[in-house]
């Protein structure tokens, strides 16, 4: 774990650099640089497409933090009612990545019709771009203890340091225990829809294909992953009745006692699957030229 890369006097003020904003902002990057070359490659208009990357990713940039914090403070009402100061401090971690997802989402959707784009074309290539930047973004969650698992005994468990070095988000309950490292978990899932999307946006038969296989790949996982997760206050959902956030922030139960059955993030996974089966079929029905398809440059 490495929570803070530098503590530093500025403007009168100790400032800290985490790791978390970090590789956030290198993930940022890394998810636009490869976005621009898979438009460069696959765009509907390659060069237009290209040229238009770093002005959608900024309203995508938008969203992820806009999206991921607003759904992490939706969840986490009464805590954030109680410390309504805390609501701005992301460098402490603290982001749900569905809100983050589906905003951004939607803001580069968004931009790019503004632009002229296809929409449905620049969804395959730029949420393929973005799968690979959150995999680089999830070593920040690794590095700040966020989004941590349940104690486990699997030989590749991960285990809490201890003492816990300043900035960590681990809970003292886990010092010196074993978790599932669902940070890594969530980071494999993210880099393997980045492959799967490279894959597919050379076999693709429509505008659009990619970008629906990706999304509901990642509502499968997501939920699959979530299980592994043992972070069950700050995720929100459906709780075993009489153990849930209300028990615990009252002081009538342990942290450990929480009985979560069903995740907020589970819930959306299974509005998203369906969801994007329908859009599957539906613009399937729009088969592109196959001469076309395979050759650098076009889509």
């Amino acid at each position: 774990m490495w929570p803070e890369v530098l503590r530093i006097e500025l403007f009168g003020a100790e400032r800290v650099l985490s790791s978390f904003g970090l590789f956030v902002a290198a993930g940022f990057l890394v998810g636009v640089w490869m976005a621009t070359k898979l438009a460069s490659r696959y765009g509907e208009v390659p060069e237009r497409d290209r040229l238009a990357v770093p002005d959608i990713a900024w309203w995508c940039l938008i969203g992820v933090m806009a999206g991921g914090r607003l759904a992490y403070i939706i969840v986490n009402l009464p805590y954030f009612i109680d410390n309504p100061i805390k609501v701005f401090a992301i460098w402490e971690g603290g982001m749900v990545m569905y809100g983050g997802f589906i905003l951004a989402a939607t803001l580069g959707a968004w931009k790019a019709h503004k632009m002229g784009l296809k929409v449905s074309a620049a969804l395959d290539w730029g949420l393929t771009g973005s799968f690979l930047g959150q995999a680089v973004g999830r070593i920040g969650c690794l590095m700040v203890g966020d989004d941590y698992g349940r104690p486990t005994g699997v030989a590749w468990a991960l285990k809490v340091p201890d003492p816990l070095p300043q900035g960590s988000l681990f809970p003292e309950e886990f010092v010196g225990q074993l978790l599932h490292p669902t940070q890594p978990y969530m980071q494999l899932k993210a880099l393997s829809l980045f492959l799967l999307g490279v894959w597919l946006l050379r076999h693709r038969r429509f505008h659009g294909q990619v970008a629906c296989v990706m999304v509901g790949g990642y509502a499968i996982l997501r939920f699959i992953v979530e299980y592994f997760r043992g972070d069950a206050l700050a995720r929100g959902g459906v709780f075993q009745e009489g153990f849930g956030p209300a028990e615990v922030h009252s002081g009538l139960i342990g942290v450990h006692d929480v009985q979560l059955i069903l995740s907020s993030s589970q819930m959306v996974s299974m509005a998203m699957l369906p969801l994007a089966v329908i859009l599957y079929i539906r613009l399937s029905r729009h088969r592109l030229d196959q001469t076309s398809t395979n050759v650098p440059g076009r889509s």
